[in-house]
Order: C-alpha cells, then structure tokens, then sequence
C-alpha cells in the first residue's frame, strides 16, 4: 500500500455510454495511479468495455460482481483493491472537471482529521444553466457549505481514506450510503468534509418522473438512518438553514426558482399517485435513463 498516488474507484451498471470516455479522461489526469472498475452485473456492454480498457493500460482494474450486489458492494471492492491510501470515488455518470480528482485527494491528505472529503456536483449541460437542475445544485452547494455531515459529503464524488472506508463500508442493507459515511465519521469524531473547488458534472434526472424517484430513494434512505440511530436531529440543518439556501439561491436566479417550485409541485404529485395505489405499476425506486455526459 502506497502513501503516494491515488486510486480512483468506478461503481459502474449498465453505463456503456458513458465509462469509456470517462477511463480515458482519468488516465490523462496527475497522480492516479490505479482504476479499479467494478461492473455490478450490467446487462450492456459496460464490462466488455472496461476489460477493453484494461488491456490498453495497466493502470487499470477491471472487475465484475457475479450478480447485482449494490453501490456500497462496488465500494468495497474497491477499497480491497486500491493500490493506494487515498481512494477517490466517481459515479460512471458523472465527469470530474480537469484537476478535481487531485483536488479532493490533496484536501483529504492537508486535513489530518478528515476522513472524507466530497466535491462539489453540478448538471453537465449548458442547456441547464437556467432549470430546475441547475438551481437544485445550488442549493445543494449553499446546504453542504453549512459542512454538516450529512449534506457535505455527496456519493457521487469524494475522497476517503482507505483503512477507515474499509472498516466502515461493511453494511450491505443501508440505502443512503453516503449519508452513512458522513454520520459515521462525525460519531468517531472525524470530519465529513465539503470541498467546492472540486467540481464533478452529473447526468440530472431527465423527467419529472425520474426526480420523483430519486427524492423518494433519498428520503427512504435518510428515514432508514434515523430509525436505526445513525443520523441525529443535530447533523441535519435546520428549517431555517434551509429557507436562508433557497432564498439566497432564488435572489440570484429567479428563473431556475420558478422551474424548481414547478418541479417540485409535479414531483410531489407523482409520488403522492404512486404511493396511493392507483397505479398498479411498480415504483422505480431509482432512475433508469441513462445518457451520456456531454
């Protein structure tokens, strides 16, 4: 195990579209030293893809789980077999500005009682400089920079320390994992870090409906954490903490507060239908659009 480097893990599932460009754009950025890829069983072409990838360059891993196992699973894995101390985390979906990855490695190794960093996330598009998307990330942004654990650290992007990940990611029943991290590092006493220089772009929610999904995923998770005891009343900001983000996020962007309340009106609708019973189709706890990253 190096102190030198990093290691970048990639929990992947049917992401064909976009994990090639993504390996290819991290090979060429400083310090990574390993990618261990983990397919969760995709049923396109993701593995054959990674595999293919790895035969070009031996920095990188490629690995498949047997069946679908879950995010928290591929995490795992991953810290079995980074090559260093410091692991970087990115969601297949996503693409880390130039830079970002060294960014949330460097802040983890400055901060010795830190024992997660995250990024900050925003909407890939130029197109969703005025949406609905664009103004959920900045209140995501204006809430994290609060740095209470559960906000600061975002699963789709951030930094950990190898050893500490590794006895900590050992739950297999756990829905908001990245909640989780950050609770657990603030009960050990450890920070959950916010770094807004490091800047990852996402794949946001095409349809209402895939919103609609996401948030009922999100708010299953943090209501599991509560009930098990794992996040308190104190880690989560408060209702007034809440209004000053929106308000000062809506005063810069009119705009984007009008398609939000329009989203977040529809969405609620959907959820309230589906959890009703009329619809007899299956609630789709996650999204399953995929795209690629522009």
């Amino acid at each position: 195990m190096s102190d030198n480097g990093t290691t970048v893990g990639l929990p992947i599932y049917n992401e064909e579209a976009n994990v090639g460009a993504l390996i290819d754009f991290l090979l060429t950025e400083p310090g990574i030293v390993r990618i261990v890829a983990v397919d969760d069983h995709s049923s396109d072409a993701s593995y054959a893809i990674i595999r293919e990838r790895a035969r070009r360059d031996d920095r990188v891993l490629a690995l498949q789980t047997p069946e679908r196992s879950g995010q928290l699973a591929a995490w795992r894995i991953v810290a079995e077999r980074a090559a260093t101390d410091s692991v970087v985390i990115v969601d297949a979906d996503s693409r880390p500005a130039a830079g970002a990855v060294a960014c949330l490695a460097e802040a983890l190794a400055a901060d010795a009682g830190a024992a997660i960093v995250s990024g900050r996330v925003e909407p890939d598009a130029a197109s969703a400089i005025w949406t609905a998307a664009r103004f959920r990330a900045t209140i995501l942004h204006r809430v994290r920079a609060l740095q209470r654990p559960k906000e600061a650290i975002i699963g789709r992007f951030f930094a950990v320390r190898r050893g500490w990940f590794t006895e900590t990611a050992t739950r297999s029943d756990i829905i908001a994992n990245d909640a989780f991290l950050g609770a657990s590092a603030e009960r050990e006493h450890l920070r959950a870090t916010y770094v807004p220089e490091a800047v990852v772009r996402y794949c946001e929610a095409q349809t209402t409906y895939d919103f609609a999904a996401q948030r009922q995923r999100a708010d299953a998770g943090y209501r599991q954490l509560r009930g098990l005891g794992i996040l308190r009343k104190s880690d989560e900001p408060t209702i007034v903490d809440y209004a000053r983000c929106l308000v000062a996020a809506a005063w810069r962007d009119p705009r984007g507060a009008t398609a939000w309340i329009g989203e977040q009106i529809k969405a609620r609708r959907i959820r309230a239908y589906k959890q009703s019973g009329k619809d007899e189709g299956a609630w789709e706890i996650q999204a399953t659009t995929k795209r690629s990253i522009d």
